[in-house]
Order: structure tokens, then C-alpha cells, then sequence
């Protein structure tokens, strides 16, 4: 029983550009933040700190992955970086009582629920209440061993990894978009303002990259937060 898929030639070279563009684009980004070498601190500064550099290990970690075709595991970390990203925006917009169970590790996220509050807290116009929609019932599956891991196991009757070419660029894509949501977000709080500005520009320009489309055009996002998500991969 082969465990090995079999990917052709020019799928593993796209990948391979994918995964470089994404790397390329992901120093630039975190280098604004550290060049900067020190932020304020407080107990929400400090947990912002830490899911900013947590998503951008998670997303290493998805390219690394991928770039071993270990794509089990990469598909599994994509509900990590999510959550990572949506605790970001939690810890700017939530109450003490909140911020403290955050602190203490007693805050569960409620994917089904916490989309719509972050778009009220962050005007985004229901772009997380959408994504979450479509893309939580994967998230969970691809993160807990379920069937939609479970089935890519498989080739027919035969025990081949096999995931598509266009899921694997979406796992990409989302990754990188959370590590430029994550970094929109750093930048604009801590007012490192030309910082923010060359993290939009960086955006704009990934997004032009000529591998297709970088972002389905159905998710749309509000100009003043500057992000968006693919979710493709995760609504099968």
C-alpha cells in the first residue's frame, strides 16, 4: 500500500513557487515589527506579542510541511493560525472579565459566534461571520482527525496521500493572509503607522503575484482593515 501521492512535476513546481512567495513575503512583514525591537507592554500588549509571533511560527510551520509534503499536518495547523488571529482581535476588543480568562487559559473561542463580534468591534462588514460560516466545519475536521483528513488518505482503494493541487495552494494562501492580518493588526495598534502602511502595500503587492488568484473574489474586505481569507480548501 504506497503512501506516497502521485503529484506531477508541474504541481510540485507551483507548489514550490507558492511556498517561496510566501516565505519571501512573510520575512519582509515580520521584519517590520522587529526592526522596530521593542512595544509597549500590559496585559493586552502582551498577549497581542504573543499571538502575533505564535501565527507567524504556525505559518513556517505550514510551509515547512507543504514543502516536505507532510500535507496531513499542514492542513492541520490552518485552525491554529485562525484562532490565533481571531484571539488577536479578542484581545483588543473584549472586556476585563474576558481578558483575564484569556490570561488564565479558561477562554474557549466559539467559531460559530465570534466571527460577528469582531466584525462589530473592527467595522470589518461580516467578513469573519462569512469566512467562519463556510470554513469552521473543515477547520475542526482537518484539525481533529476527521473525514475530510481522513479521505484524502486515500486514492480509490489505495493508501495515497491525496490533496488536490488547488487545496494545497489554498492552505497557502490562507496562511499567508493570517500572518498579514495578524501584522495589519500589531502595526495599527502599537501606531507604528508607516509600518502599517508598507504592510498594506506588501498585501497589495502578494496579491498581484501572477500564480492565478491570490483570493477568491467572492471575499471581499473592508478597505481600512485590509485583509482577506481563502476558504476553498476548507469548504469541501
Amino acid at each position: 500500500m504506497p503512501q506516497n501521492s502521485d503529484y506531477t512535476l508541474a504541481m510540485v513546481d507551483r507548489i514550490a513557487e507558492e511556498i517561496q512567495t510566501a516565505n519571501e513575503f512573510g520575512d519582509k512583514i515580520e521584519d517590520l515589527v522587529l526592526a522596530r525591537k521593542q512595544a509597549p507592554t500590559g496585559d493586552r500588549n502582551t498577549l497581542l506579542m504573543a499571538y502575533w509571533s505564535l501565527a507567524f511560527e504556525f505559518h513556517r510551520a505550514i510551509l515547512s510541511l507543504i514543502e516536505q509534503k507532510f500535507y496531513g499536518a499542514a492542513f492541520a495547523l490552518v485552525r491554529p493560525i485562525i484562532e490565533a488571529t481571531v484571539r488577536a482581535h479578542v484581545t483588543l476588543m473584549c472586556s476585563d472579565e474576558v481578558l483575564q480568562r484569556l490570561h488564565n487559559d479558561e477562554y474557549r473561542t466559539n467559531l460559530a459566534t465570534v466571527g460577528v463580534e469582531i466584525d462589530a468591534a473592527f467595522n470589518l462588514e461580516g467578513f469573519f461571520e462569512a469566512f467562519l460560516k463556510r470554513a469552521r466545519t473543515a477547520l475542526h475536521s482537518y484539525t481533529h482527525a476527521g473525514l475530510l483528513q481522513l479521505g484524502r488518505r486515500f486514492r480509490g482503494t489505495d493508501l495515497v496521500v491525496n490533496y488536490r493541487e488547488e487545496e494545497i495552494i489554498e492552505i497557502i494562501r490562507t496562511g499567508t493572509t493570517a500572518v498579514f492580518m495578524v501584522n495589519n493588526l500589531m502595526t495599527k495598534h502599537f501606531g507604528f503607522e508607516e509600518e502599517w502602511k508598507k504592510n498594506t502595500d506588501l498585501f497589495d503587492e502578494w496579491g498581484k503575484h501572477p500564480n492565478d488568484k491570490k483570493l477568491p473574489a467572492e471575499v471581499g474586505a473592508p478597505k481600512t482593515k485590509s485583509v482577506h481569507f481563502g476558504a476553498e480548501a476548507l469548504a469541501d
